[in-house]
C-alpha cells in the first residue's frame, strides 16, 4: 500500500484530495487519463482492502465514493472522447459515486440522499442517482447475498 501511495499520491488517505484535483485541473481526455482514471479506480479498492485485511484503521465509505467517482469520470471522459458527446464530468462523478457507494453498502436510499447532498443542487441529479443507485443495489445484491457488513453472518467468517 505504501509503494501505491508513494507512486500514486491520489490513492493516499481517503482520496477526496486526489478527486477534488482532478476535477479541478483543466480537462484532459486523452488515452493517458483515461487509463490512469480506470488503474486509480481499480487500485484504490485493492488498497483499501489490502489496509483492512492487514489490520488498518478505515472502512468501505470513503473507499467506495472515490472508486466510484473516478468510474464515473472515466465514463464521462471515454464517451466525449470517442462518443463526441459533450458530457459534464461532474454530474458522472456524482452518479458514479452514489452507485458504487449503492453498491457496496446495500443501501442505495442513503447513498442516493448523501451524494445529492454533496454539491449544492445536487438534487437537480435526483433521477440519475436513483436509477443508479438501484441497478447498482439489485446487480451487486445478485452478485453476493452479502456486503462488508454482513460478511460474518453469511459466512461465518470472523472479522475484526
Amino acid at each position: 500500500v505504501g509503494t501505491f501511495n508513494y507512486y500514486f499520491p491520489s490513492l493516499y488517505g481517503d482520496s477526496y484530495h486526489g478527486l477534488k484535483e482532478i476535477l479541478q485541473a483543466p480537462i484532459d481526455t486523452g488515452n493517458g487519463t483515461l487509463f490512469f482514471l480506470l488503474f486509480i479506480a481499480t487500485l484504490k479498492p485493492l488498497a483499501a482492502s489490502l489496509s483492512l485485511g492487514a489490520g488498518g484503521d478505515g472502512g468501505v465509505f470513503a473507499p467506495s465514493i472515490v472508486a466510484g467517482a473516478f468510474l464515473g469520470l472515466l465514463v464521462a471522459y471515454g464517451s466525449n472522447r470517442f462518443l463526441g458527446t459533450h458530457l459534464i464530468p461532474v454530474n458522472f462523478a456524482l452518479v458514479g459515486a452514489a452507485a458504487t457507494l449503492s453498491a457496496a453498502l446495500y443501501a442505495p436510499f442513503t447513498a442516493m440522499v448523501l451524494v445529492c447532498n454533496l454539491v449544492p443542487g445536487g438534487y437537480v441529479l435526483f433521477g440519475p442517482v436513483l436509477v443508479a443507485c438501484f441497478v447498482a443495489y439489485f446487480f451487486s445484491k445478485k452478485l453476493l447475498p452479502y456486503n462488508a457488513y454482513t460478511h460474518y453472518f453469511y459466512t461465518g467468517a470472523k472479522g475484526q
